[in-house]
């Protein structure tokens, strides 16, 4: 009688440890899929929330300063050349589309400072800022996503490094 209780006790044990460690994976692979297969409310407002600040980014490069005769616009002094304006948008935008925008607005004229003259066209027509949450549809996962705006332009958003960077626009 006390084999037969012993056998019960390990076989008690055994069934317990192996239940008890295969329902602890279980939940956390549908907590992965779950995050990766849908937007929460707060994921779409941090890709909301970084399209805008990506804009506001490119205004500071390029819509910030102005020449000493106050009218002509003029690329700001911290960003002087192409490669320190790519390489501060590229922390909101992929690298080539950084280039873009600063091809749009990069002029061979110099005021007599020596200040490169930008294009004084703004690369985001309409502009980003103009719009609110809720006229953008926001589709994909957590780790790329599409925004679309009710003025027919088109963002695509990656996931990279902890940060939302927009890797395409269409007008």
């Amino acid at each position: 009688m006390k084999k037969l209780l012993a056998i019960f006790a390990i076989f008690s044990l055994i069934f317990t440890a192996a239940g008890c460690s295969s329902s602890t994976e279980e939940p956390a692979e549908k907590t992965t899929e779950k995050k990766t297969a849908e937007l929460t409310e707060s994921a779409k407002s941090k890709i909301y929330n970084s399209v805008r600040v990506a804009e506001l980014k490119v205004n500071e490069v390029f819509h910030k300063e102005v020449a000493a005769d106050e009218t002509t616009p003029v690329i700001n002094a911290n960003f002087a050349d192409e490669e320190k304006s790519v390489e501060f948008l590229s922390k909101y935008y992929s690298k080539e589309l950084a280039k873009n925008i600063y091809t749009h607005y990069a002029t061979e004229e110099k005021t007599a400072e020596g200040q490169m003259i930008i294009n004084a066209e703004p690369y985001f027509t309409p502009s980003f800022l103009e719009t609110n949450q809720e006229a953008v549809t926001i589709e994909g996962n957590e780790n790329k996503a599409t925004l679309k705006t009710n003025k027919n332009v088109t963002y695509q958003v990656e996931l990279k490094d902890g940060q939302y960077v927009i890797s395409s626009i269409e007008k």
